[in-house]
């Protein structure tokens, strides 16, 4: 019952968003109610907390509602993420099959990264990780090396989001320590994780790049601790990461200055 009321809630919240259109950016209530056949009072509740979350925006000189950046923001990360996937899916899968190791593509979504490819060779331990899942970026290497190359204001704000998100647990994070590290690890051109964030598994990460040189996806991959040691990882499978790394960022449009 409760997944049905969450749908139910979903799907309204959804077609107020999308009575929105090009060709009519602006909408009054009443013209809201009409495209989306909800009660008014309805409209006018879900309008509140679209406007609260920054979704929409208010006029109040015309009366009228419109979708504000947030949203559009939504939509360039999809568009981005389907980019980078589509270029990066054969090198993936090469990468991956001459490691012998899963691979991951992620891209950053505020303070969270968001794994939007996975090639598959080995059960990481007992986390279940799929495309679509999110995980922390400060703690992560995928997070950390796109985080590393990131404009100081950006980088700022992002950390702001860390500070506000994991200040109240047991994971609070060390900001200066963190920015030390970010330092070292775009000075060397990729990331490493040593079991600090799952006991028994390590990885490394490389930085993609868009053809603007900004880096806003990064590869990594991950074995098991016991089975590859720091060394090993950093000599046998850290070449191959970095070529594959630059072979996606090329065909993108990305020219090493």
């Amino acid at each position: 019952m409760a997944g049905n009321s969450l749908f139910s809630v979903l799907e309204r919240g959804f077609s107020i968003l999308e009575a929105f259109s090009p060709s009519s950016p602006r909408l009054r209530l009443k013209d809201i109610v009409e495209r989306t056949k909800l009660p008014k009072a309805t409209v006018i509740r879900f309008l509140k907390g679209l406007l609260s979350l920054k979704y929409v925006t208010y006029d109040p000189l015309t009366g009228t509602y419109h979708l504000s950046p947030k949203v559009m923001s939504l939509g360039y990360v999809v568009l981005s993420s389907i980019d980078v996937r589509e270029v990066a899916l054969p090198i993936l899968q090469e990468l991956s099959d001459k490691t012998g190791q899963n691979v991951n593509l992620g891209i950053l979504d505020g303070c969270e990264i968001v794994y939007i490819e996975r090639i598959k060779k080995r059960q990481i331990l007992n986390i279940e990780l799929y495309v679509g899942s999110r995980l922390s970026a400060h703690n992560t290497s995928i997070g950390q090396v796109i985080l590393a190359y990131m404009e100081d204001w950006k980088l700022a704000q992002i950390l702001a989001e860390i500070k506000k998100k994991y200040s109240d647990n047991s994971l609070e994070v060390d900001l200066e320590n963190l920015k030390e590290r970010l330092k070292e690890i775009r000075a060397k051109g990729y990331a490493v994780n040593d079991e600090s964030y799952v006991k028994g598994l390590r990885a490394i990460a490389a930085p993609i790049f868009n053809h603007e040189g900004v880096v806003d996806a990064a590869v990594n991959i991950p074995v098991f601790a016991n089975l590859v040691t720091l060394d090993e990882l950093l000599h046998n499978y850290l070449p191959s990461l970095l070529d594959a790394a630059s072979r996606i960022s090329r065909l993108r449009g990305y020219e090493k200055i």
